[in-house]
This record gives structure tokens, C-alpha cells and sequence, in this order.
């Protein structure tokens, strides 16, 4: 019985690949020949396809993608702007009375509503930039502090801290309510 070359090359690879799998590679031996005849037509076939199709669609998304990337980077700035802008006016807006009240002001009414329209602005500037989920409670927190600002007076004031009863300080009530305001620029 004669052994033809094809019937050793076959045997030599069974061979090793009983060598790789007792030695636990489990690596499969290929031809090289093959491997490289495979490849040779995949690239082929990939190159064919692009001498065929238009260029034009992969342009097309590439413009698309920039313009997507720019939108993203333009919208980051704005938010980042959005919430410096917020944070900055009740800091300068509010210095003597937030974060500790060391200048409570005379006519605190008047005071505090002629900074509530550029408060207002800030507020409905920054709520474009917050999730869905967190706008009914910075409504509502914006809501109660509009509320107050426009209910306190001089006489309130004074007469919550000459009287006994258990009505909270306006000016706890004030510290409050922007603290709460101030939560959503960090939850953005």
C-alpha cells in the first residue's frame, strides 16, 4: 500500500491537533496556504464593493456625524453657561442675605422683587437643560420661592421675631427655599 503525500499531510495535521488539544492550547493547526487564499478573497470581495457603490452616502454620514458632534459640544457649553449663570446671580444678587444672612435688608419686599424678573430669566434659562423627571419638583421649588418673595414684608419679619408662636423665620424659610433651588444645579 502506497502513502501519497496528500494522506501524510493529512495525517501530520490530525496529529497535531491532537498535540494541541492534549497540551490544552486548544489551538487548530490550518494551512497557512488556506488561511491566506481566504483572506486574499475577503479583501477582494470588500474592494469590489467599494468600486461599485457611490461614495456619496459615506460622506453624507460623515458630514452628519460632524454636525451631530458640533450640536453636542455647542449644547455642553450652553448648559455648563446656563448653570454658572444661575449659580452667579443668586450669589450676587442675594450676597448679604445667601448663603448666611449677615445684611437682611430693609424693605426686603422691595429688595427681593426687583431681582426676581432677572432671577426669572435664569430660572427658565436653565430649565431647558433639566431631565424630565426633575421639572415638575424645580417648578414647584421655583414656585414656592416666587411665592415668598412676593408675600414677604417688613412687618412680618418683625413680627415673627417678636412673637412666641411656632411660625417658622423668614429668614430660615429664605435659606431654605434657595438651597432648594440651588440642589438643581447640581443634579443637571
Amino acid at each position: 500500500m502506497a502513502i501519497s503525500p496528500q494522506h501524510v499531510f493529512d495525517a501530520s495535521i490530525t496529529s497535531q491537533r491532537r498535540l494541541n488539544i492534549i497540551q490544552g492550547t486548544g489551538v487548530v493547526f490550518f494551512p497557512t496556504n488556506i488561511i491566506e487564499k481566504a483572506l486574499s478573497e475577503y479583501l477582494d470581495q470588500i474592494s469590489v464593493y467599494f468600486e461599485t457603490v457611490p461614495l456619496w452616502p459615506f460622506l453624507l454620514f460623515g458630514v452628519l456625524g460632524i454636525a451631530a458632534l458640533a450640536i453636542e459640544v455647542v449644547n455642553r457649553k450652553r448648559k455648563a453657561d446656563a448653570i454658572h449663570n444661575f449659580r452667579y446671580t443668586i450669589e450676587t444678587e442675594l450676597a448679604g442675605m445667601y448663603p448666611k444672612s449677615v445684611n437682611w435688608p430693609k424693605n426686603v419686599d422691595t429688595y427681593l422683587r426687583a431681582r426676581l424678573p432677572e432671577m426669572q430669566e435664569n430660572f427658565e434659562v436653565m430649565r431647558v437643560f433639566l431631565p424630565q423627571d426633575l421639572l415638575l419638583a424645580y417648578n414647584t421649588a421655583w414656585n414656592k420661592y416666587r411665592d415668598f418673595c412676593l408675600a414677604i414684608t417688613d412687618e412680618k419679619c418683625a413680627a415673627t421675631e417678636s412673637s412666641l408662636d411656632n411660625e417658622p423665620d423668614p429668614k430660615e424659610v429664605f435659606h431654605r427655599l434657595v438651597s432648594d433651588l440651588l440642589e438643581f444645579a447640581q443634579k443637571v
